[in-house]
Formats: C-alpha cells, sequence, structure tokens
C-alpha cells in the first residue's frame, strides 16, 4: 500500500497553500493525467473533504490505482467527476467520464454525463440521458435525484416529486433539498419549509437548505419561526450574512421597530469620496477609462443577477486593466479601513465578523432608461458597496421620484403584507462617491427616468479564512 502523503508539504511544494478548490482540482487533474496519481488523489482527497457530509462516513479515497476493484474504481472517477462538475470545470468531467468504459457502469456513465448536461445549461439533453440511467438503475437514489434535477429544469416540476420522495426515504440529504425546492415552485411553503429541515438535519454545517429554509418560512408567513431560526444560525455562525438579512424582515413585518433599528443600524452606512490614483490627471480621465474598461468587458451581459433594463458584468476583482487595477486597489483600501475599525469596537454583529483577510469580488453595471436593481443582499459577503463613475445630472435632490437613488432596507416584496412600512433609507448618488454597507443589508435602486446612462461599480468582501 502506498503510504499516505502529507497533504500539507503537497499542496506547499504546488504553491497551493490557501488556493481555492478549483486552483487545487485544475492541479489534480493534470497530474492524474501525467502519472502523478498517488499524489493527484491526495489533492482530490483534500477538496473532497474540505467540507465532510454526514454521509461520507463511508468515503472511498479519490485513488484511480490498478489496487482498486472496478466498482471502486468507478466510484472514485465519478465523485472527481462531481468535484470538476461542482467547481464549473466541464472539460475535465467530460474526460474522466469518458474513461470509464465497462458497461456494467453505464447507468452511473449516464447519471454524470445528465449532470455534466444540466451544469452547461442542456436542459432537454439532461432529461434524455437521465432518463435512460433511472430507468437502467431503478434502485439507484443517485440516479432519481439527477433525473428529478433534470425534470426541474425543464420547468415539469410535479413530476420530480415521486423520484424525489423515493430519492428521500433513502436518506438522501439532497433529495430532501430538491424536495423544498419543488413544492416552493408549487406554492407548498409549509411542505418546502418541512423538506429543508430534514435537509438541513443531515448535516447542520451545511447552510445551503438552512438558508433556503428562510424564504419558505416566510413564504408561509411565519414569522416568528423566521426568528429562532435565525437566532439558531446565529449561534453556530456569528454574524451570517443570510440569517442577519432574513431577520431584518421577520422584525420589520413583526412591527418589532426597536430591534428593526438595533439590526438594520444605517449608521453602518458609510460615505467616502475616493481620491484619483496617481496616474490620472484628474476624476474625469479616471471615469473616462473605467467606463471604457467596463463596456470593453467580455462578460458584460443584460439583465444578469438584479439588474433589469441594465448590463452587468462577471467578476472584476482579478481585472488586468489599469483603470479597474487602480479602483480594485482603492477599493481593497477602504475595506481595510472598515474591517480594522470594526474590529477595535466590536458592537454590532457585523463588526463580530470582520474578517482578518479577504478578497475583492467586484463587477461593473450599466443601467439604462427604466433599469434598477431589484431589492437584494449579498449572501456571500460581509461588507458590500458601489462606487459611482457616472451620474445623469436627473439625479438629483430635485427630483421627487428619487429615480437612480439607491434605498436600503426594502426586501422582497413577495414577503411584505400591505399593512408593513418597512423603514427605507435613500442615498443619491454622486460621481465618486463610494457607499459601503453591510452585506446583509437589503438594498435596490429606483428605476431610471433617463436615456443616459448611470455606470457603477459594486463589490462584495469576501472573507478569506486562514488555515
Amino acid at each position: 500500500m502506498t503510504p499516505a502523503l502529507d497533504t500539507a508539504s503537497l499542496l506547499a511544494s504546488a504553491g497551493l497553500t490557501g488556493a481555492l478548490p478549483p486552483e487545487i482540482l485544475s492541479v489534480a487533474f493534470g497530474w492524474a493525467v501525467s502519472d502523478r496519481e498517488s499524489e493527484a488523489a491526495a489533492l482530490y482527497d483534500h477538496v473532497a473533504l474540505l467540507r465532510p457530509k454526514k454521509q461520507m462516513r463511508a468515503y472511498w479515497p479519490l485513488a484511480l490505482t490498478a489496487g482498486k476493484t472496478g466498482e471502486e474504481w468507478a466510484t472514485a472517477a465519478l465523485k472527481r467527476t462531481d468535484l470538476h462538475i461542482n467547481h464549473l470545470q466541464f472539460d475535465e468531467a467530460h474526460r474522466l467520464l469518458a474513461g470509464i468504459t465497462a458497461p456494467e457502469f453505464g447507468a452511473h456513465v449516464l447519471t454524470g454525463q445528465a449532470r455534466l448536461a444540466l451544469g452547461t445549461g442542456a436542459a432537454a439533453h439532461a432529461l434524455t440521458l437521465s432518463s435512460q440511467a433511472h430507468t437502467l438503475a431503478t434502485g439507484s437514489s443517485y440516479a432519481a435525484i439527477i433525473h428529478a434535477a433534470a425534470l426541474l429544469a425543464n420547468e415539469r416540476t410535479q413530476d420530480a416529486i415521486a423520484p424525489l420522495k423515493a430519492a428521500a426515504k433513502d436518506g438522501r440529504m439532497g433529495a430532501w433539498f430538491l424536495l423544498g425546492l419543488s413544492y416552493q415552485r408549487l406554492q407548498r411553503p409549509v411542505e418546502a419549509a418541512n423538506a429543508y429541515r430534514q435537509a438541513y438535519a443531515f448535516d447542520p454545517e451545511d447552510f445551503g437548505p438552512a438558508n433556503n429554509l428562510f424564504s419558505a418560512l416566510l413564504e408561509a408567513r411565519k414569522y416568528k419561526d423566521v426568528l429562532s431560526h435565525a437566532d439558531t444560525l446565529l449561534a453556530a455562525r456569528p454574524g451570517h450574512t443570510t440569517s442577519l438579512a432574513y431577520k431584518h424582515i421577520a422584525l420589520g413585518e413583526l412591527g418589532y421597530a426597536r430591534d428593526l433599528a438595533a439590526l438594520s443600524d444605517m449608521t453602518l452606512l458609510g460615505r467616502e469620496t475616493l481620491p484619483v490614483p496617481a496616474a490620472y490627471a484628474n476624476r474625469a480621465a479616471f471615469h473616462r477609462a473605467l467606463a471604457d474598461e467596463i463596456a470593453r468587458e467580455p462578460t458584460l451581459a443584460y439583465q444578469r443577477n438584479t439588474t433589469r433594463f441594465g448590463y452587468q458584468t462577471d467578476d472584476m476583482g482579478f481585472a488586468h486593466t489599469p483603470a479597474l487595477q487602480a479602483l480594485n486597489a482603492a477599493l481593497s483600501d477602504a475595506v481595510r479601513r472598515r474591517a480594522d475599525a470594526a474590529r477595535a469596537d466590536p458592537t454590532h454583529p457585523f463588526h463580530q465578523s470582520a474578517p482578518g483577510d479577504f478578497r475583492l469580488y467586484s463587477w461593473g453595471v450599466i443601467l439604462k432608461e427604466k433599469g434598477f436593481q431589484a431589492p437584494h443582499f449579498h449572501p456571500h459577503g460581509w461588507l458590500s458597496g458601489v462606487y459611482y463613475i457616472e451620474v445623469p445630472p436627473e439625479i438629483s435632490e430635485a427630483d421627487p421620484a428619487r429615480a437612480g437613488w439607491i434605498e436600503f432596507g426594502r426586501g422582497d416584496e413577495r414577503w411584505n403584507r400591505k399593512t408593513t412600512a418597512m423603514p427605507i433609507t435613500q442615498l443619491r448618488p454622486e460621481e465618486g462617491l463610494l457607499v459601503t454597507f453591510p452585506s446583509f443589508f437589503w438594498h435596490n435602486t429606483r428605476p431610471l427616468q433617463t436615456d443616459r446612462a448611470r455606470i457603477s461599480f459594486a463589490f462584495d468582501v469576501i472573507p478569506v479564512e486562514t488555515p
């Protein structure tokens, strides 16, 4: 038997200390196809066990060695495939699946291919593949879950219930989670909440079903249950962004004004004017460069995420163009000041969760006429913010509609009873202004009433866990 490798030393020697899972998986795949199998297996094991699940107690190490039985070898390859799909590495997943040629694993390969098709947006093809796999492997709860996921992707929600119930009886957390999603689509929030609770019970450290439980409880108008659930999660993870955000909604709907004001304290809003980087003659030149670099970004897409009637880029935290690099550096400096101040005076749950290290996830937004941001919060961040690059003159104090202004406090209208008036704070954008706020703050923008573009650069502060 090959002795176990020291994973920490292996990561260090490969320059992967502190690396994110996708980077580690890329190296692991490269080693696996370059006759460095034992080292590749150690990296795959490391990524697979970063967030161990209860159901992984019977976990097989992800090594593709000659000493394994055919079933063990295929299972390890399929688990590697799952890891790559989870991290959007579809080429690697496809190559691994192509290497499993034994006919007795045909149903497993079809299931993996269906997952891959779902990951790449080929919903109809995924349904064809998953139907075949589900027929071949009638007793496989995993095949049933992937088939149900394909049904959901093809808007066949009611048809997904039966295979999910069957898989749930086998104790599959994923089945309960998808049942919750299905019941929510069918507007059966009480059943959705019960399904999410079952999923959460499998692994209280997995906040996926715990987070979805909030929306189901709100749809069922169970506001006190929302508070209880939020406090349970906050006890386990102080400062948990999603719990704080949904607690805000519940406090408002219950009329607990004092507690709401203490939680969503508007003094936590930060406002400052960023200095112009030395490489630019003035702010106008800096902003022209920023607007040009955002407009030329290949990921700029119409109505991405919460952007309506406007354009938004993907992550530009690692942008290589000069103006955006300068802006990201200035934003990082501003974040460090806020984090240092928060740690020095931890008077709020937001302060208490200030990260020691972080990275910026940032993106550009171009809103046109009628453009706006729908109410939302930023679940993966600690602090969020927006820097204003171009602000049309029509966005003014004189406008009673406050078109183009940013608002704080308004949650998703699905959960807001007509009798409830949530307190709202509005801020007018100004070119050069940086507004920062806790990521759990609900916020939106008022629709534009001009054909001139409103250009901004938003960001989340993503805490980085240090070993």
